[in-house]
């Protein structure tokens, strides 16, 4: 907190705070600078940003607010601030004052902010307390603590008490990957279950991919070895809340988050995707990319910008043999068998390699239902199967669709919403009768009747078999699929079908034309997600957070 002083130092000064609270005596910090200045503005903030940054506020009126604040003597001016006037670069094209009181140093965000007023000969002023303050509700520290997944380390600076109180607090939540101390003797020690190294371990760090918390009351020598060592993010455990919760909720809308969210679904699918290859090329299992996937390959050298999964296809005989060799998976995967992964519930026929600690906020009951094993980030392994254009080949079709629909008894209800009233009178007879066989039966039926051309060399087209009821008619000559080239994905090879010209266009026609831009959204299914709907960690219990759980 800056010292009171009896004259008036400043011309204008501005100060950005939520005042939802109408006593003024709880501001006294606030009337101790405004006297400080001879025409002192209060920003406050609309209803929009109000909801944005604390949640519904039914009864919060802002323009009530502003009249009230503007009877106070100490109080000049009140504006109503919007998302973009958050911005203190903004507000001051603005407003034009000469001093700008902030509640927090908010790390780059705040270091580009700092430069700005200095170049503008503005004085910028903090109002931090003397000690870490509570809070009830949102806090300004939980705002970049939640988009930890966007950089994936979090770093903690300082192992004394403030380390305490963070760990405490917020430990269990939001695990750091070690701390930093520079206390040659505390080097290599566990405090806590956190590692403490020398600070000069973030030389080797991505400052991207990093949020360092300041643990200490004395933080500026920390700041500024910070600095020193890259143009690392940053947050404070001290900050007034009332201030420094508007300055994070400005920063987090000038983040284009769908697209933050997606690239963090892209490195996960990465990451599956390697893993796959290296499994597959190991143990000479032959795969090729399939749909979007092999479309990105060959459109964008890497993923699709709008698409969130990874698609494979490979033969049944292929199949088989990575079946030897499911438990090779990092742990951070789950090898996904239909037959074997719900006794009594079917969801689909497409084996997965599921990623575990990341999942999307789908139907709570049908999350519940199939265990969780539904709404997972995932590499889909559809299986290719011989078959005829001719009568025989079209009643092995038939008989597949048949047999989904009668699967269809396992399945939980919430998959038919978007079924035409034709589909849905013939699915409640095939679910009713479905109920007359076992899942097993019927399991091990499809792979009779999908294997059925196996051994037969003059088969002259392959179909996706495990795929929906839509793409059971797509057929592909077999040539399409006798040899596997390498092309680049991202900074893989991975492998697609020498003729995947002739692939793509049974897929998509004039596959090198983007789509509609209105069509380039993710998509689960037949269902449009967005970035809200990915949650990075592992599923809570069921009737926990967000209603889903795991096993």
């Amino acid at each position: 907190m800056i010292k009171i002083s009896c004259e008036c130092k400043w011309e204008v000064g501005y100060c950005a705070v939520n005042v939802e609270d109408m006593n003024p005596l709880h501001y006294r910090w606030m009337k101790d600078v405004a006297v400080q200045c001879k025409r002192f503005i209060l920003g406050i903030p609309n209803k929009e940003v109000m909801e944005k940054a604390l949640g519904e506020r039914e009864n919060y009126a802002p323009i009530l607010l502003q009249e009230f604040w503007s009877e106070i003597k100490w109080v000049d001016d009140v504006v109503i601030l919007d998302f973009e006037h958050l911005n203190y670069q903004k507000a001051y094209e603005v407003l034009s004052f000469n001093v700008c009181f902030y509640g927090s140093k908010y790390g780059i965000a705040f270091e580009n902010d700092n430069t700005f007023m200095r170049e503008h000969g503005v004085d910028f002023i903090p109002l931090l307390p003397e000690k870490i303050r509570m809070t009830e509700g949102p806090n300004a520290i939980e705002k970049p603590l939640s988009q930890l997944f966007l950089r994936k380390k979090l770093i903690l600076f300082g192992t004394g008490n403030y380390f305490d109180f963070f760990l405490r607090i917020y430990g269990e939540k939001y695990k750091p990957e070690y701390a930093i101390d520079n206390n040659e003797s505390k080097w290599g020690t566990v405090k806590n279950g956190v590692l403490v190294q020398n600070p000069a371990i973030l030389q080797g760090e991505d400052p991207q991919k990093v949020l360092v918390i300041i643990c200490s009351k004395n933080y500026e020598s920390m700041l500024q070895q910070l600095r020193e060592f890259g143009n690392f993010d940053y947050r404070l455990l001290l900050y007034y809340n009332e201030i420094a919760l508007l300055e994070e909720e400005r920063f987090m809308i000038d983040i284009d988050k769908d697209k933050l969210v997606l690239d963090r679904v892209h490195e996960i699918n990465y990451g599956m995707l390697k893993e796959f290859d290296h499994v597959c090329r190991v143990h000479n299992v032959q795969y090729f990319l399939n749909y979007g996937s092999c479309l990105g390959a060959i459109r964008h050298q890497g993923f699709i910008p709008w698409d969130n999964d990874v698609d494979v296809c490979m033969t049944r005989e292929n199949y088989e043999k990575l079946l030897l060799w499911k438990n090779e998976f990092s742990k951070e995967y789950r090898f996904v068998e239909p037959n074997n992964s719900w006794k009594k519930k079917y969801f689909d026929c497409v084996p997965r390699l599921n990623y575990k600690k990341a999942y999307m906020l789908m139907d709570e009951d049908a999350c519940e239902f199939y265990e969780n094993y539904n709404n997972r980030i995932d590499l889909d392994m559809f299986l290719i199967d011989k078959t005829y254009d001719t009568f025989k080949g079209k009643f092995q079709r038939f008989e597949l669709a048949c047999l989904y629909g009668l699967m269809n008894a396992y399945r939980h209800e919430s998959f038919f919403f978007d079924y035409s009233k034709s589909m849905k009178i013939a699915n409640a007879i095939l679910r009713k009768i479905g109920r007359c066989f076992s899942l097993d039966w019927l399991r091990k039926r499809v792979d009779k009747i999908a294997k059925r051309f196996a051994n037969d060399s003059e088969a002259p087209y392959y179909f996706i078999s495990n795929c929906a009821l839509s793409k059971l008619k797509l057929l592909f000559p077999a040539d399409i699929f006798n040899k596997a080239i390498d092309v680049p994905f991202e900074d893989l090879n991975v492998y697609v079908p020498e003729k995947y010209d002739e692939f793509l266009r049974l897929l998509y026609a004039n596959y090198m034309s983007l789509p509609p831009e209105s069509a380039r959204v993710p998509h689960w299914g037949r269902i449009l997600i967005s970035a809200d709907t990915f949650v990075f960690e592992e599923p809570k219990p069921y009737g926990g957070v967000h209603g889903v759980g795991g096993k």
